[in-house]
Formats: C-alpha cells, structure tokens, sequence
C-alpha cells in the first residue's frame, strides 16, 4: 500500500463530498496502489456509470485487472463495481463466476452480491450463462455468509419463480449449519426454511430435534423465528403447541428480565398471536408487568399481553397493576382496554373492575372518561344475569299491557310513532345484569357533560341507547344531545338510531322525542333521512323486530297499560 499525495487527496476528498470528476480524475484515482482509494473509487464508479457510459469503458480494464489482484479486499470491490458496468456483461460473468469460487469467503461473498447487481440490468446474462446453478453450488459454502448471500441473490433472480427451491436436501443441510449463522442470518435462513413441509412424521421429528437448541436463544429474534418455524412444520399437530410453550418459557421471561425495550417488544408482539397462553406463562405474571421507565410503545404492548397470561389467581394483581396506568395520559386507553379483558376472568375481577370504572367516568380528562365509556359497554353485557335485575324483562313488559298509538304533529309534518304493544317471543327475553347504584350514577353523570358529548357523541348515544334502561334520565339526556345533530350527518343518523333504542327501553318518556327527532331526520338529506326511514320501517314490524335489528332491549318503565296512557296524556 502506497502512500496517497496530496493531490489524490483533494481529489478524494472532492469525490466524496458528490463532485462530479472528470473521468481522468477517477481513472487516476482507481490506478492507485492505496486500498482505501480504490474503494472509494470503485463505490464512485458503480454509482456513476449508469450516466456515464465512458466512465465504464475507460475503468472497465483497470476493473478486470483489479479482479486477479493478490489482495482479497480490493478483489472483492473490484468484482462488485463490474457487475454494475453496463456492455462488458461477458467480460463481468467470467469474473463473478471465477469470484464464486475464490478460496478466500470475502471473494466469495462479493461475489453472490454481484450476480444480483448484474441481474438487475443484465437478467439474461445471469441466466443463461449457468451462475444461478453457481449460486445453487454456493449453498453448501463453509462459510455461513457466504450461503446467506447466495440466497439472497437466488431468492432475487428467481422472484418470479417464486424464489429459492427448498427441497429435502437443502432443509437438512441448512438445519444442520444453523447454529454457524449470524443473529440476523439465523433469522433469514429460519424464515426461508417456512417454504419447506416435512413430508414423513420420522423426518418431522429429526428436523424437531434440531430446534431444541434455538429454542434456549438468548436473542429474541431467532426465538420468534424458530417458533414460528415449529408451528408451521407442526400445523397438522396441535397438542404438540404446549410442549413447545413450556419449554420457550425459560427462555422468554429471561428476554424479559433483560430490560432491553425492543427484545421485549418483538417478543410480546409475537406473544400476541399465540393465543392460549395462561396456563404456561401464568405463573410467571411478573415478567409480564408494566415498569414506570418502559417507553410508551412498550407499556401499550404490555397491557395489551397482560390478559393473555392472567388466572384467576393472578387477575386481581394484574388489575391493581394496571389501575394506576388508566389515568396515564399515555397509556390510559390500552390500560382502560386492558381493564376491561381481565374483567372477563372471575366475578371479583368483575367487581374490581366496575369499582374502577365508577372512578374513571369521574375523571377531570375527557379522554379517559371516553376510554371508560367505552370499556364499560363491553364489561356490562358480559357480566352474569342475576334474578334481582335492575330492569323488567320483555316478558314482563307483556303483562302490563298495550301502548297506546301516538300521532303528533312536528314541525309541520305528521309522523306516528308505531307502539310497542305487539307480541314479543318469550324465547327473545334477555333480562340485563345488576349495575351497582353508584356506577350507574356515575354514568349518568358522564354522558350529561357537555365536553364529552362535544368530543365524542356518537359513543355517548351508544352508550346511552344501550343502557337506557338503567338511566332514568335517558330521555333527557338524549333531548340535550339532539342539539348537537346539526353539525354532523353521521351524529344526526347516530341520533335517530339512540332514539329509537330509548323509545324500545322507555316508550312513554320517549315517545314524542322520537316523533320530533324522526321528524327531523327525514328533512334532513343523505344518511340522516335513510337512517330515519329504515328505523321508522322496523317499528312498524313491531318491538320485537325492531329490537332485534336495532340491538336494543324491549323494557316498559309502565306496569300497566293504564299508566302508560295517562303519561302519553299529560305530555
């Protein structure tokens, strides 16, 4: 290696910072002795010569030359910068394949990269003239590397093709190598070995076997890899899901305990899609819980796995874990949905959870009010029906007898609300569960400020339509809400719909303002009319009909037909 004048060195330092050289300058420049220099000449040269046509035949010898150098570094640039040169492809194929068989794995390795450079202006150069059957060769390499970028450039010449061919053969030699690759080129060749299926229940145990060691990885990449390895060759086997969980369990919970923010993300993002896991990793709950310093898109994926690893015997711990990140203001709405999940498992989770919620529906942040509305609509009707229900069922709404017919003149137009006196299937009966007082108070509450119905009032009119019959004040609520249909077609539609829920639950406190809103809703074009019209449509096939394409619940405040019709009276 010779030393670099002065002059090189301007003339360096030019190329680096994007001057563009004459091409004597460059020519000059890959002349020298200097291994430094010819790098980055021969970097300049491949990035240029797609624009530069004399640039590639007056380099293309000094290349060539450069390719039977006695030193590997300036061999392997040397063979990379000639598959980019275009009209010397000839001269380019006999290098690289000359490169393929070098006997140091630098070369080697320059060389599986330049087939694909050449492919990519050259195809027909790369196919026809036997480096693809190179690159097959390239396979059984002694360097692992070397095998990586073979098939990479395999897998990009042959796309069309549908990639790499992973027969029998090629399977087992690269399972029984996978311990030599890098992290990275692990992670490659596992993903590759996905295209391949073990055809006999013998072959598929001796593959099995060779992942046992994979499976204790510290690095979490390879891990997810070699799962996702083991449930594919395994689909046709699915009790064997289990013993693969229990024996990644070791290896997991100390990815965990590492503390490393990305490992810890890959691998509960991977969690996530396994499904079942509580009985495995259950126990080991801790590993699992969400720590002040994790950044913010670590504390959302945590919350987000939490339910898949609670039991009965840990939920209660996991819920007093999460409580405080429900007023997080950047993890409250995974940890309000996270809430709501370990509800599901026990009936003091239940409890626990509604007790939080009455909490939250309380608090000064609209947006966390909002998250718990909405966790509250999936926790209410998974709850237990108790016999003490807080709401008359529809076959207790028979008994009191038949509405009267209701025909009102709004706003100039005439609409007649249709009754709900008709005959409901006693198979239909659902009566809803038991809300604690002071949860429904705080419902109450939250759908009647004003910053919550501003921000989101669709979601206030669906909660307040689904839980009309716990609020005794819907009606009112719904008739401060109506004001707010005029700066949203969506809202107006989403009104007529709440309206009509309401009406199903508390005819006689709701009849007129579903006359007004219907009314109104039908002056309204677009959405708001169609919406109105279908509503109208289905009452007039009767509760029972209406309720079922609504999603509402038949309930009459009224007990008996008398009352009812001297409310209708009054209004």
């Amino acid at each position: 290696m010779g030393p670099v004048s002065p002059e090189k060195k301007i003339l360096l330092a030019k190329m680096v910072g994007g001057t563009d050289l004459p091409t004597s300058d460059i020519v000059q420049l890959l002349a020298s002795h200097d291994t430094l220099t010819k790098k980055l000449t021969c970097y300049h040269i491949a990035d240029k010569c797609s624009t530069n046509a004399d640039l590639a035949l007056l380099t293309a010898n000094l290349l060539l030359r450069d390719a039977s150098d006695a030193n590997p570094s300036v061999r392997s640039v040397s063979i990379t910068t000639l598959a980019a040169l275009p009209g010397i492809e000839e001269s380019s194929v006999r290098a690289i394949a000359s490169a393929l068989s070098d006997q140091a794995a630098m070369v080697r390795r320059a060389g599986a990269v330049a087939c694909a450079r050449l492919y990519s202006h050259a195809p027909r150069s790369v196919l026809e003239c036997g480096l693809v059957d190179a690159l097959y060769e390239g396979l059984r390499d002694s360097d692992p590397i070397v095998i990586t970028n073979c098939i990479l450039a395999l897998d990009y010449i042959l796309k069309e093709e549908g990639g790499v061919v992973v027969n029998k053969n090629i399977a087992h030699y690269l399972m029984g190598r996978i311990m030599q690759f890098s992290v990275c080129n692990g992670v490659y060749v596992l993903s590759l070995l996905l295209r391949y299926t073990p055809k006999t229940e013998e072959e598929l145990i001796l593959l099995l076997n060779t992942l046992d060691e994979l499976f204790l990885s510290k690095s979490a990449a390879v891990l997810v890899a070699t799962v996702k390895l083991f449930l594919h060759w395994t689909k046709d086997h699915p009790h064997l899901k289990k013993d693969m969980l229990e024996v990644i369990q070791p290896s997991v919970c100390k990815i965990l305990s590492r503390n490393v923010p990305e490992n810890s993300y890959l691998i509960l993002d991977f969690m996530s899609t396994l499904g079942d896991t509580q009985k495995i990793f259950g126990p080991h709950y801790k590993f699992f819980l969400v720590r002040a310093k994790d950044p913010g898109y670590l504390k959302t994926k945590k919350l987000m796995v939490l339910p898949f690893v609670s039991t009965e015997n840990n939920v209660c711990c996991l819920i007093e874990e999460v409580k405080p990140y429900c007023s997080d203001y950047q993890s409250f709405q995974s940890a309000v949905t996270c809430l709501g999940a370990l509800s599901q498992i026990s009936s003091e989770a239940n409890e626990m959870c509604l007790s939080i919620l009455v909490t939250l529906l309380d608090a000064p942040t609209e947006k966390v009010v909002i998250a718990a509305l909405e966790c509250l609509l999936k926790v209410v009707y998974l709850l237990p029906v108790t016999n003490n229900s807080v709401c008359h069922s529809k076959e207790q709404a028979l008994s009191s007898g038949s509405s009267v017919d209701s025909e009102r003149q709004v706003h100039g137009e005439l609409v007649s609300v249709p009754s709900t006196s008709q005959d409901i299937p006693k198979s239909e009966t659902k009566p809803l569960p038991e809300l604690p007082e002071d949860l429904i108070r705080a419902v109450t509450r939250a759908l009647s400020r004003g910053t919550v119905q501003e921000t989101a009032p669709s979601l206030v009119l669906h909660v307040l339509s689904k839980l009309a019959s716990y609020l005794d004040s819907a009606a009112d609520i719904l008739q401060r809400m109506s004001s707010l249909s005029s700066s949203s077609t969506v809202v107006h539609a989403d009104l007529v719909t709440a309206a009509a829920r309401i009406f199903l639950s508390r005819p006689a406190q709701s009849q007129l303002l579903l006359a007004a809103i219907l009314s109104k809703a039908l002056k309204t074009p677009g959405e708001p009319a169609s919406r109105a019209a279908l509503v109208y449509s289905a009452l007039l096939e009767g509760p029972a009909n209406a309720a079922h394409l609504l999603g509402a619940d038949v309930q009459h405040v009224a007990q008996r037909k008398q009352d009812c019709e001297e409310q209708l009276v009054n209004d």
